[in-house]
């Protein structure tokens, strides 16, 4: 594992020039992969990239700051690789990417905004594209025409006449090869200029990630602020959660004693209901013997609305007392229409007799006698409803037994 870019010691270039902290100063990855697969993977992702995007030279610096003596001098890369080397690793390939732009390329890049430089990596990449597909269009067609000639001229070699022309393909040829050399010349350097926005871009990603590694920073002050507080809250919540368990056990032991005096209520209950029964087999016997009893005064309320009433008022109307009621009353009525007779009769013959009294058949007393026989009629008492009032506690059977016997006998008894 390489050592953290802060604790590994910086060397001084060969040239005395201060270094990226990349080229000579920089751990040779081993030349046995890490993972068993090809050389660029070998060597970890992220190897001395923070060195390479923060380095002084690659353009944290403004072109007019650089030294003015050294302003003209050549610009010569300072990196580890050699003339064997080839770029077979993520290491070389970075040392060989960045070392490609001068310091004032790199400052030209810096001065632009996120969106200029983003816009500037697409134009470039853009034509970048454009460029190498047409490149590669060419440099297919010229090789197939170079096959094509190879056999023209293999063909033309035995033919004298067509030299000449063979020598014009061939310089037609050569100025298409021209052309493509110097397409391709331009093709890299728009992928240079490309390369170099890339790059500009890519320290403008460092910088924003050195910005988020401060943001981690807040985030993990605030994190181990949260820790505090949910420690707290732990702590709280444990004597929050003690004192419910033994709430807990409290309200078991009074669910217990509510449970045992349920029992004892259920018991007492128990009796109650088996005493409720028995007195229910008690009240049951005692409905049997009311319901008899009212069986049998529901039998004597029918008896008395369908003939007792009518054996009442024969009893009534067969009386003894009621008949010589009726008869004084209509013998006094009787004896008083005779009087008013006479009276009318004498008024009607005045001159045949002094005075009414004196007419045959006029009775002084018969109007003293209708008084007495209405007042009679008011107040008599039928002795035969006292007989009748003496069967009210005897049974229906009785009652009927007697109705159909004579109402009134010899002896004048029901």
């Amino acid at each position: 594992m390489p050592e953290p870019l802060s604790l590994r010691k910086l060397e001084p270039s060969p040239s005395g020039k201060p270094t990226t902290g990349v080229a000579s100063n920089v751990l040779r990855p081993s030349p046995q992969p890490f993972d068993g697969g090809d050389s660029a993977s070998s060597s970890p992702l992220w190897y001395e990239t923070e060195a390479v995007f923060l380095c002084h030279e690659l353009g944290s610096s403004d072109a007019a700051d650089l030294d003015p003596t050294r302003a003209l001098e050549k610009y010569v890369p300072e990196w580890s690789l050699t003339n064997k080397d080839r770029i077979m690793d993520a290491l070389s390939a970075k040392m060989a990417l960045f070392h490609l732009g001068t310091p004032a390329e790199h400052a030209h890049y810096r001065k632009m905004s996120g969106p200029e430089l983003g816009n500037a990596l697409m134009l470039n990449q853009a034509q970048s594209n454009s460029l190498v597909v047409e490149t590669y269009k060419r440099w297919v067609e010229s090789d197939s025409n170079y096959h094509k000639f190879e056999r023209e001229i293999a063909n033309l070699k035995s033919e004298d006449n067509v030299r000449t022309k063979t020598k014009q393909e061939l310089s037609s040829l050569r100025s298409q090869v021209d052309r493509l050399k110097e397409q391709v010349s331009e093709a890299k350097e728009v992928n240079k200029s490309s390369q170099a926005a890339a790059y500009e871009a890519r320290d403008k990603a460092l910088q924003d990630l050195e910005a988020l590694k401060l943001k981690f920073g807040d985030l993990e002050k605030k994190l181990s602020g949260a820790e505090k507080r949910h420690t707290a809250e732990l702590k709280e919540m444990q004597t929050s959660y003690d004192q419910l368990l033994a709430d807990h056990h409290c309200l078991m032991n009074d669910k217990d004693e509510l449970e045992r005096a349920r029992d004892r209520a259920v018991e007492s209950h128990k009796a109650t209901i088996d005493e409720a029964k028995g007195m229910l087999t008690c009240y049951d016997g005692e409905m049997v013997e009311l319901y008899a009893q009212v069986s049998e005064l529901m039998l004597t309320k029918q008896w008395f609305l369908s003939d007792g009433v009518v054996w009442v008022v024969k009893l009534v109307h067969q009386s003894p007392e009621l008949e010589k009621v009726v008869a004084d009353l209509v013998n006094s009525i009787n004896v008083v229409g005779v009087n008013e007779g006479i009276k009318q009769g004498f008024q009607a013959a005045k001159g045949s007799a002094r005075s009414f009294e004196e007419v045959p058949g006029y009775d002084e007393g018969a109007q003293d006698a209708l008084n007495v026989a209405i007042k009679a009629f008011d107040d008599f008492h039928i002795s035969v409803l006292d007989k009748v009032a003496d069967l009210m506690d005897k049974p229906l059977s009785v009652i009927k037994q007697r109705s159909e016997l004579s109402i009134v006998k010899e002896d004048r008894e029901i």
